[in-house]
């Protein structure tokens, strides 16, 4: 005696892949209900997708966000621009020693990053503003920066992360460490990463 049929699963299979049967479904109705089921609600207004971005002053930075302004951003899109400086490096003394901590060198040091972190949002606002992108910044010193940027992609409940990424052949010391931060955002991210290689566009 045969067995009863199987009912079908939450998935489907064609040609030896198994997918979703919602994504195989392309009624106007089924995509207004995912999209609906995606839509959420803040300060900021309504928007389907949360996006970070990471920025910093580099060319890299400035092209990857060109680029998915460009390509990729959706004007239902919510931006969130991560800028996560390394932790700067303070001069070091000991009490030993019997001299005075270099105070006015630390906050020489802390006053400079915070100018260049101010003037790095300002201009980057300036662009999503005339973009009319709903967007806000937030910036964080990190040591591991990479590790910074998935921490606050995660509070922001992200779909995407964009970040910059060195190009083949580049050897500079900051291209070495921005790769370093786009292979660990790559391989420690548990949302999909968008990387735009630093010769895009060329």
């Amino acid at each position: 005696m045969s067995s009863p049929p199987k009912e079908r699963t939450s998935s489907t299979s064609e040609g030896g892949v198994t997918w979703d049967p919602v994504l195989l479904d392309k009624s106007d109705e089924a995509i207004a209900q995912r999209r609906a089921s995606r839509r959420r609600s803040s300060i900021y207004g309504t928007f389907n997708r949360v996006v970070v971005v990471a920025v910093d002053t580099s060319d890299h930075a400035r092209k990857a966000f060109e680029w998915f302004v460009m390509n990729v951003w959706k004007s239902d899109d919510f931006v969130v621009l991560i800028h996560c400086p390394e932790a700067p490096k303070l001069p070091t003394f000991s009490f030993k020693s019997g001299i005075a901590p270099p105070i006015d060198e630390w906050w020489k040091i802390l006053g400079e990053m915070n100018q260049n972190t101010k003037k790095l949002e300002e201009d980057y606002q300036t662009v999503c503003t005339l973009r009319k992108m709903k967007h806000k910044v937030r910036a964080e010193a990190m040591k591991n920066v990479g590790e910074g940027i998935l921490k606050i992609a995660s509070e922001e409940n992200a779909d995407l992360v964009v970040c910059g990424c060195k190009g083949a052949g580049e050897s500079s010391s900051k291209s070495v460490k921005r790769g370093m931060v786009a292979e660990y955002i790559s391989r420690y991210s548990s949302i999909p990463v968008l990387l735009v290689p630093s010769r895009v566009g060329e």
